[in-house]
């Protein structure tokens, strides 16, 4: 009889169940817990106070697959989610069988183009390579804040590629598969289309501009020579 395995969900986002990176890795894990057992981390808590770093490692030790879901800052990884990568790193030899150990990035940003993601999944590759984790493709969705630590269920047809994608990338782990990149590409598809993106974001600056008398000065360039 095979051994069961064991999932450990990494969130990366500071803002924990409340995210839109729980959202995305919970939704993924609760295809894989009909199968296998489930674990939770935060990656806030278990590397903030260097006392926790043992809880982390220990983790590790039970996880046969990591799912490590985070949100882009900019165009990069939490600082959080680095400082993790370089614990593990420095106390890779406490970590056993790593080898077998399967790694899998979930990576969401505000931008509509979730190609914003590929440079911080590039780093997570390099992070896998250097740990012999197992990669399997890395995840990215764009629009991120639409769903804002929503269920995904909740979010309906908005997000209906997206759960059929991560249906899909959960069919693949149970059959001990790379993620396929229909798959990937599917998960990838924009949420929110880039021309109501771009009226909502101009929109809310002039909100804001309003807010603080300061409607008119939008268009100025003081330091234009």
């Amino acid at each position: 009889m095979n051994r069961q395995k064991t999932v450990v969900l990494l969130i990366g986002s500071p803002r924990g169940r409340k995210s839109t990176s729980f959202s995305l890795g919970n939704y993924l894990c609760q295809k894989l817990e009909e199968e296998w057992t489930v674990k939770y981390g935060y990656i806030q808590q278990l590397v903030m106070r260097e006392e926790k770093h043992l809880e982390l490692i220990t983790l590790m030790n039970t996880a046969d697959i990591i799912i490590f879901s985070f949100p882009l800052y900019v165009d990069q990884l939490p600082s959080t989610a680095i400082r993790a990568f370089e614990v593990l790193y420095k106390n890779r030899t406490e970590i056993s069988n790593r080898k077998q150990k399967i790694f899998l990035p979930i990576g969401n940003c505000g931008f509509p183009e979730a190609s914003q993601i590929d440079l911080a999944l590039e780093i997570c590759h390099n992070f896998a390579n250097a740990m012999n984790f197992q990669w399997r493709g890395g995840i990215k969705l764009g629009g991120g804040e639409a769903i804002h630590g929503i269920c995904l269920e909740e979010r309906g047809g908005m997000v209906r590629n997206q759960i059929k994608g991560l249906d899909g990338a959960a069919e693949a782990l149970l059959r001990d598969d790379a993620i396929p990149q229909e798959v990937i590409d599917l998960i990838a598809r924009e949420i929110i289309p880039k021309g109501l993106y771009k009226g909502m974001g101009n929109m809310g600056w002039r909100i804001r501009a309003l807010k603080h008398w300061n409607m008119f000065n939008l268009k100025k360039k003081p330091y234009k020579k």
